[in-house]
């Protein structure tokens, strides 16, 4: 648009007057998720896919409360005119506190770090707010993500799971749009979610025979039993060939005896190796139970 040249708005609704809603919940997903068409972001069926196999999308329960945190645009006076002129179009930023328990939100903390994300807003009407693109492609806004505690239980019990949204292009909320859903995205994205599960190191990793005691629970829940290998992922490592978790043996109670091993022989890892696990239990190609993550180091 050439400034220079004001394009002047056109055409109305007479027939509506309809404020903005408030954000009910937000939705969370990976930088690159996007749904083709307006269309698919109205589809059920769509979301669960990137929720349940594609692990792209993540939803808490609800929002407690929320704060715009942006910043006033820069007015700024001419010396000798007396004119004004608004020199800047603030980019987004917000704080979303959730509807969570300390289990969850130890996840938000461990995972939140300030990485780049992208947030799509609830309001009250079912309607799914984010941004579309040259190509029509819907997706939430691009921002960077943090979840930082206080540490100390705050006595407005409601603050207490905090989540900071500092959105990237202010460019993008002018492209926003709003997908209007006939079923309820907060009700469907949590009851379809993956289950929760924590896992913590109990020992050390013992190089021989190449084993480390874990324990597997339910978030804020029961011991988890009954997993096997092929439950277990390996997410990184430090360049290894080929590293696994090659046996499991269940200690009732969701204790577990892991044996990782790296190679196309498998060997014991070495003094200095380290690499990264969580389960993920699947039913087909859906993913049922997730776990945070937990690094071995050798």
């Amino acid at each position: 648009m050439n400034e220079c040249s004001p394009i002047l708005p056109q055409g109305i609704n007479k027939s509506c007057v309809l404020d903005l809603k408030e954000i009910k919940n937000i939705i969370i997903t990976s930088e690159s998720a996007y749904f083709t068409s307006l269309a698919n972001a109205a589809s059920v069926a769509q979301w669960k896919t990137k929720l349940q196999t594609d692990l792209s999308v993540w939803a808490p329960m609800g929002l407690n409360d929320y704060d715009p945190t942006t910043d006033d645009p820069n007015i700024v006076t001419m010396p000798v005119s007396g004119r004004k002129a608004i020199t800047n179009k603030p980019v987004p930023s917000a704080v979303f506190r959730l509807m969570s328990n300390y289990c969850d939100y130890k996840e938000l903390l461990n995972t939140l770090k300030g990485g780049t994300y992208r947030v799509l807003f609830i309001d009250s009407n079912n309607t799914v707010w984010g941004t579309v693109t040259s190509a029509g492609y819907f997706k939430g806004y691009a921002c960077t993500l943090n979840a930082i505690t206080k540490g100390v239980p705050l006595k407005e019990t409601q603050n207490n799971f905090t989540v900071y949204a500092n959105f990237l292009n202010y460019d993008e909320f002018e492209s926003g749009y709003g997908v209007s859903l006939s079923w309820s995205p907060t009700i469907e994205l949590t009851e379809n979610a993956p289950v929760g599960l924590s896992l913590v190191a109990t020992g050390a990793y013992s190089l021989t025979p190449g084993t480390i005691d874990v324990q597997i629970n339910t978030r804020c829940g029961d011991g988890y039993e009954d997993l096997v290998a092929a439950d277990f992922e390996v997410l990184e490592s430090n360049g290894l060939t080929s590293p696994a978790v090659t046996s499991v043996t269940d200690n009732d109670l969701g204790a577990y005896t892991l044996t990782v091993q790296k190679g196309s022989e498998p060997e014991s890892l070495a003094t200095g190796d380290y690499v990264v696990i969580r389960v993920k239990k699947l039913s087909s190609t859906i993913v049922t139970h997730i776990s945070s993550r937990l690094t071995i180091n050798a």
